[in-house]
Parts: structure tokens; C-alpha cells; sequence
């Protein structure tokens, strides 16, 4: 009987096992409950504020205005690493 209370599939350790995976659900969502009520405010920010929205359409559009021009800089090209060290000798 002590054998089946601590080895069997509803024994001892399969509890310690359930209780530390509920720990970590719990904190999981409460994690995600943080998450949810940032991305609410951030919602309701664009749905309030007029300027808000415009500049998360200009970064993350690219809109510009009629009298605006957009500058667009080509990324520097990668060096391997070889090159790099060569580099650092000079």
C-alpha cells in the first residue's frame, strides 16, 4: 500500500509534478493578464489620441505627408568574420 501512496500514477511524486506545473501555469498567465492589460492600454491610446496613431502610421506604414520626403538608407553590407579580423590587424 505505501508502495501504491508514493509510485503509482496518483501517488507522491506525480502530485509534486502537477503542483510544479501548476506554479508554473499560474505564473504564465499571470504573465499574460500583464500582457493583455498593456496591449488594452495601448489600444485605447491609439483610439483616444489622434497624434498617437499618426506616428505608429508613420513608423510602421512608412506614410509620409504631401510636403514630407522619405529618406530610405541602405543596410551596410555584413562582414564575415574573417574579414573582421583581418580588419582589426590593420
Amino acid at each position: 500500500m505505501l508502495w501504491n501512496l508514493i509510485f503509482s500514477d496518483h501517488g507522491y511524486f506525480v502530485y509534486q509534478q502537477e503542483a510544479a506545473a501548476l506554479h508554473q501555469l499560474k505564473a504564465e498567465v499571470n504573465q499574460l493578464k500583464i500582457e493583455r492589460e498593456r496591449l488594452a492600454k495601448k489600444v485605447l491610446r491609439f483610439r483616444n489620441d489622434p497624434q498617437a496613431l499618426e506616428e505608429l502610421i508613420h513608423r510602421e506604414l512608412g506614410y509620409v505627408h504631401p510636403d514630407e520626403y522619405m529618406v530610405i538608407m541602405p543596410n551596410a553590407p555584413k562582414m564575415s568574420a574573417a574579414a573582421k579580423s583581418k580588419e582589426k590587424q590593420q
